[in-house]
Parts: structure tokens; C-alpha cells; sequence
């Protein structure tokens, strides 16, 4: 069957038309652009801020391991098939086993023999949160990291030679055993504020063994040669999520199987309430602004379509289909809403770059306070598209009830 020439030309007739006749009411279609706009860069910038604000906050918590942390209270008998089980959680995002609080301190003596007195000893390995990206971690248990604090109370910097001191008390004799630690780095005081020495963990079973009599003595040899295997129970664990969301759940987890545990979960609820109250606001805000938007868009299509019942008559009557006029109105609104979008997001881009330059300073690190993804824009151009659409229905629907006889009325 042969095709029909004319049936493509009327297909690209009819966009033409209507691109022509809003160029024709130009300074009209301005205002509406003008107004879509206007109410479109308030959203953007409201959403830009919620965003910007939340992620900050989110970025904040994440960034300080504490928040992540899962501190186990008291002793308990976690065993090698607890911690294999703890391993396999896609919720988790590290774990050390760790000895008895009691047993967790260790006292130093610098150079000159002075001594510092019960320090806390931290297990630390590969992937530790609390310790900055390419900070060494040691690899035996001679080798220890400083915290900034200590390491200039005692004057020491990487490399620097101190000498152990484990104490303990048998059968009423007090008992000392020395050995020799070098100090590798020094843990900076953002990432830990306070008197620490981080070590490999076979120090602390090392230290635990030797004061609860399991050992005679422990020595430079002994550090050098490895002190202790994997042991087939621990006390605790040092406990750290994958994310805040995982905080929770894993919280939880460790709870129902009887282990007393705290977590920073009220700060990351209040940020979670934030984040909700925030989006609920927006989501009223931007209900009114798109309805009004919807409506006077609407509005305005209606008007034009009722200006123009004789021209859209002829164009009945001159053999364009029914769906080329129900169609004119639906192009002309998608145009308006395309360039009102476009004008709208010059102006977010220009209010978020004068936000995020008076108010950022005042956020660590790199935070900002507007943003948005280029997802959330993508959205937004939708969401504007939509409306547009369905505001531009009841005047495609109007203009399709003109009869082609009113054409012929007026002649």
C-alpha cells in the first residue's frame, strides 16, 4: 500500500503552528516563563539547601569513626565462631578483639627513664577507623602508635625507642617485666584526642597472660617472636558499623545475644529527625508551589485557547485533526516549562554559589549548605515537565470541544 506524502508533512505542521503561535504571543508566553520560574527557584534553592544541610550533617557524623563505634560494656566469652559470624555481616565495617579492660594499660618510660603511668592500650590492625588513610599500622607487637597528645608529653616522634613496663603482683611480691617498644607514627588529634598507645593486638593478650600469671616473664625476644596465637576466647571487641545505618542493626544484633552495648544512636536519630522534618516542610512547600503553578499555567493555557476558538476553528475546518489542536496547547506548555526550567536553575546555581560562599565557611571540612545532585535536577525537570502536562490538559481538552462550524459563523 502506498504511504500517504502529506501525512508526514501534517505531523510536523502542526508543532510548528504551535511553536509559531507562541512566538507570536511572546511577551505572554515571557510572563509565563517568568512566573513558572519564579516559582520553581525558590523549590530548587529550598531543596538545594535540605540537601546540602543533610549531607553535611550525614558526611560529619561519618567522618568521625566514633559514631560508628559499637562499644561492648563489660567481659564476655566472644568466641573465634562469634567473631566469624560478626565478619560475615554486610552491616559491619571492622572488628578487633580485644582483652580485658583491667588488663588494657601499660606504663612507659621515655629516654630518660621517666616514667608515664597506666596508659590505655588500644588493639589496633589494617583498616582501623580511627587512624587517617596511610598512617603504618603495627605489624608486631614491639611496634606501637602514639597519640599526638602523649606523643608531646613525652617528647617522642616516629622511630623513637621507649621502654615497656607491665606490673603485676603474685603471691604478695610485686613483679615487673620491661621490654623495648618503638614508637612508628604518631595518631593525629583530630582522629584521637586523648592518652593512647595503639598497638598490635598480640601485646595486649601478652600483657593480659602475664598478669594473670599465664606467663613467667616477657621480653624483647618474646615481642620480636611473636607472643601470642589466635586465642579461642575474648573478652571484648572493638566494634565499628559499615555506615550510620548499619549502627542499628547491629547494635541490635549484639543486644539479642545478650551483649550490653552503647552506640551514638541519639545523635544520628536527631539528624534522621532533621533530615525527615526537613523533607516533610519541602514536600508541603512544594505541593503549594506546584498546584499554584498548575493552576495559573492552566489558567493561562485556557485564556489563550478561549482568545483563539476562531483560528483553532479554521484549523478544523481546514482538515487538521481533532488531536493536532488538543495537542497545541500540550506543546506549548512543555516549551514554557522547558525554558522556565532552564531560567530557574541559572537562578538556583547563582543563590547556591552565594550560600555556600557566606555560610559554608562556617562548616568543616568541605561541607556546603545547597546542593543538588544531578539526579535531584533530573527529577525536578520531570516533575516540572509533569505539571506542565497535566496543566496544559483542561485547555487541550477545551480547545477539542470548538466545532469547525464557529469558523463559519464569523464569516
Amino acid at each position: 500500500m502506498a504511504s500517504d506524502p502529506a501525512r508526514p508533512q501534517s505531523r510536523l505542521e502542526w508543532v510548528r503552528l504551535a511553536l509559531q503561535d507562541l512566538w507570536h504571543d511572546r511577551r505572554t508566553a515571557l510572563v509565563l516563563v517568568l512566573t513558572v520560574a519564579a516559582i520553581l527557584a525558590p523549590l530548587m534553592l529550598l531543596l538545594g539547601l535540605k540537601t546540602g544541610v543533610i549531607a553535611t550533617l550525614r558526611q560529619d557524623l561519618l567522618n568521625d569513626p566514633r559514631n560508628r563505634e559499637i562499644i561492648v560494656y563489660g567481659a564476655h566469652r566472644l568466641d573465634r565462631a562469634w567473631f566469624a559470624a560478626m565478619r560475615a555481616r554486610a552491616d559491619l565495617g571492622f572488628l578487633l578483639p580485644r582483652t580485658r579492660s583491667i588488663n588494657a594499660t601499660i606504663d612507659l618510660l621515655d629516654q630518660a627513664q621517666r616514667p608515664y603511668e597506666a596508659l590505655d592500650l588500644i588493639p589496633t590492625a589494617p583498616g582501623d577507623p580511627l587512624l587517617p588513610p596511610g598512617l603504618p599500622t603495627p605489624a608486631h607487637a614491639d611496634q606501637v602508635l602514639l597519640t599526638a597528645t602523649l606523643a608531646e608529653r613525652i617528647g617522642v616522634s616516629p622511630g623513637s625507642p621507649l621502654t615497656g613496663v607491665l606490673r603485676r603482683t603474685r603471691n604478695g611480691t610485686p613483679q615487673t617485666a620491661r621490654f623495648t617498644l618503638t614508637a612508628i607514627a604518631v595518631v593525629p588529634q583530630t582522629s584521637l584526642a586523648r592518652e593512647a598507645v595503639l598497638t598490635h593486638p598480640d601485646l595486649l593478650v601478652a600483657a593480659e597472660d602475664y598478669r594473670d600469671g599465664l606467663r613467667a616473664d616477657l621480653s624483647d625476644a618474646d615481642l620480636r617472636g611473636g607472643v601470642a596465637g589466635e586465642r579461642a576466647e575474648y573478652a571484648g571487641a572493638r566494634v565499628y558499623a559499615r555506615d550510620l545505618d548499619g549502627v542499628d542493626t547491629l547494635a541490635a544484633a549484639m543486644r539479642d545475644q545478650g551483649i550490653e552495648v552503647r552506640t551514638q544512636a541519639e545523635r544520628i536519630a536527631t539528624v534522621r529527625a532533621f533530615d525527615r522534618t526537613l523533607s516533610f516542610i519541602l514536600r508541603v512547600i512544594a505541593l503549594i508551589g506546584l498546584g499554584g503553578c498548575a493552576l495559573a499555567l492552566g489558567g493561562a493555557l485556557w485564556v489563550n485557547v478561549e482568545r483563539k476558538r476562531r483560528d483553532l476553528a479554521l484549523l478544523r475546518l481546514f482538515g487538521f485533526p481533532n488531536g493536532t489542536v488538543v495537542l497545541m496547547p500540550l506543546i506549548q506548555s512543555a516549551v514554557i516549562a522547558a525554558l522556565a526550567f532552564a531560567l530557574a536553575a541559572l537562578a538556583y546555581l547563582a543563590g547556591a554559589a552565594a550560600f555556600n560562599r557566606s555560610l559554608g565557611q562556617n562548616l568543616a571540612g568541605q561541607g556546603y549548605v545547597c546542593r543538588l545532585e544531578p539526579r535531584q535536577l533530573a527529577v525536578a525537570a520531570a516533575a516540572t515537565l509533569l505539571v506542565a502536562l497535566i496543566a496544559a490538559l483542561a485547555a487541550g481538552y477545551r480547545a477539542s470541544r470548538i466545532d469547525p462550524a464557529e469558523a463559519l459563523r464569523d464569516i
